[in-house]
């Protein structure tokens, strides 16, 4: 698809990725409808979408909600006049122990990361199909394709229901003219951590993982599963972009990612084991760090 010209929304955009590829397509072009519940951070993506030149629309934006996301689509229609590129980035990770995670949590990330996707498309789809042209874009991550590199089950649970949900919508929409992208990013630059719930063990090492993941906040190369590349939502945004024009479904942020998924399909078994002695190595460090703090 030639971006140049056509209007996008994308939602979770007023900062990370999201933010990342509204201004990639407006480099490229595209007039961008942002939402969002965060709107200082629109207003501040909006501005630099306009000083690219580009027409852009904030609307702010509870994906959790299909009247909310029916709302943007009713707001986009009316004041651009058409849309041609639906990105369904908005999400949100939570981590802990799974015997720990409560119900309601459960229902916080799948109507964030899961349902979001699926009300974008319910809502979108019949206009796309109808005018037989158009590009759905869904951010999932390199958790949906190997499950084993995020311990957070609930997390990698979305991830992987957002890649099978893409491949089956891709499968649907195939020489119907609407192409189909699914991101699955690794370690990128953002602040998803400062969003992140995280579920407390009450093991009494509660405040010692606290500082722990600060660390490796601050410092992401020195979490224990080296070597590690961390890039930047930038290029994220890049890769979006691009998949759009050349109509590309399966976005890989990082080439060690490609490598591990690789090694799911040839072994699952010692992948899990691998993992599971990187994760010991974290309490290791956990329980080290927590006797630095007595």
């Amino acid at each position: 698809m030639d971006i140049q010209g056509k209007v996008a929304v994308v939602t979770g955009s007023g900062s990370g990725i999201g933010k990342a590829i509204a201004l990639s397509l407006a480099k490229e072009g595209a007039d961008v409808v942002l939402a969002d519940i965060n709107e200082a951070g629109m207003k501040e993506v909006s501005e630099e979408i306009i000083k690219l030149g580009r027409k852009t629309l904030s609307v702010k934006t509870d994906v959790a909600k299909l009247e909310s996301i029916q709302n943007l689509f009713d707001q986009t229609l009316a004041e651009m006049g058409k849309v041609d590129i639906l990105v369904n980035n908005a999400g949100v990770h939570m981590s802990g122990p799974f015997n720990k995670v409560t119900l309601d949590d459960w229902k916080w990330m799948m109507d964030i990361n899961v349902w979001s996707v699926i009300y974008g498309v319910h809502v979108f789809l019949p206009y796309f199909l109808e005018k037989g042209a158009g590009h759905i874009v869904n951010t999932a991550s390199i958790a949906g394709q190997v499950g084993v590199l995020d311990a957070a089950v609930p997390y990698t649970t979305t991830k992987f229901a957002v890649v099978g949900f893409s491949e089956s919508l891709a499968l649907f929409l195939n020489k119907k003219g609407i192409g189909v992208t699914v991101i699955c990013p690794g370690v990128v630059e953002t602040n998803i951590g400062k969003g992140s719930r995280r579920i407390k063990a009450e093991d009494g090492l509660d405040e010692a993982r606290e500082k722990l993941y600060a660390s490796f906040s601050e410092n992401p190369q020195s979490r224990p599963q080296r070597p590690f590349q961390v890039i930047s939502a930038r290029d994220v945004g890049n890769m979006a972009a691009n998949a759009i024009k050349e109509n590309k479904f399966l976005v890989i942020t990082h080439e060690e990612d490609k490598k591990n998924i690789q090694k799911r399909a040839n072994d699952i078994q010692r992948l899990i084991q691998r993992r599971a002695d990187v994760v010991s190595e974290r309490e290791v460090m956990i329980h080290k760090l927590l006797q630095t703090m007595k």
